[in-house]
């Protein structure tokens, strides 16, 4: 694979396991359509997604509650893990998760390095939807190829039009996946 620009280390990256699909959409972002309209068997990915997006618009008042009353916080974020526990038992038995590749990617907010059996041309764009792990977080973004070859991790993708809920998402689990490496450091050594 060419070397890689120096906008794409202007993130941390990191290697984690992800459920991934992608789709050549053209050499442009599409104005008017969505990511995740590019695979017609979205629902279940899409109820994941909104279930996430949920969570996110409303951490601050479940905090807020929490501090008023500790009581009423605790139940609402036991209420919000159970919630979860469906989400990720509906999205594991659900055909559409699995059509996608699970794999090691390269990820970052700035893009996403993954193999595919066919790569599609640099400068192509992509729709591209991953479903981070263990978690189960859904993300459907656009993506240009910067280069594509032979290898393990045979395409480079940079995020494009990335949409800020989605980048925070990606951030946080960058975060989870580097402190969960440190921990199973300082475990072993």
């Amino acid at each position: 694979m060419p070397e890689r620009s120096a906008n794409q280390r202007d993130f941390y990256r990191v290697d984690c396991h992800v459920m991934i699909s992608h789709c050549a959409v053209g050499d442009h972002v599409p104005a008017a359509r969505q990511p995740d309209s590019y695979f017609p068997d979205s629902e279940h990915f899409n109820l994941l997604r909104e279930l996430r997006r949920m969570d996110h618009d409303a951490s601050h008042l479940l905090h807020a509650l929490g501090e008023k009353d500790r009581n009423l916080g605790a139940y609402l974020a036991h209420l919000n893990r159970k919630i979860d526990a469906l989400a990720r038992h509906l999205a594991a038995l659900t055909p559409e998760m699995s059509r996608g590749s699970e794999q090691v990617v390269s990820l970052s907010e700035g893009g996403v390095s993954f193999h595919a059996a066919q790569p599609p041309a640099p400068g192509s764009v992509l729709a591209i939807r991953m479903t981070l792990l263990p978690a189960w977080v859904g993300i459907a973004v656009y993506g240009s190829v910067v280069a594509a070859g032979a290898g393990e991790r045979n395409v480079a993708v940079n995020f494009e039009q990335l949409q800020d809920a989605d980048r925070q998402i990606i951030a946080r689990h960058v975060m989870q996946v580097q402190m969960a490496e440190q921990r199973r450091a300082r475990e072993r050594g």
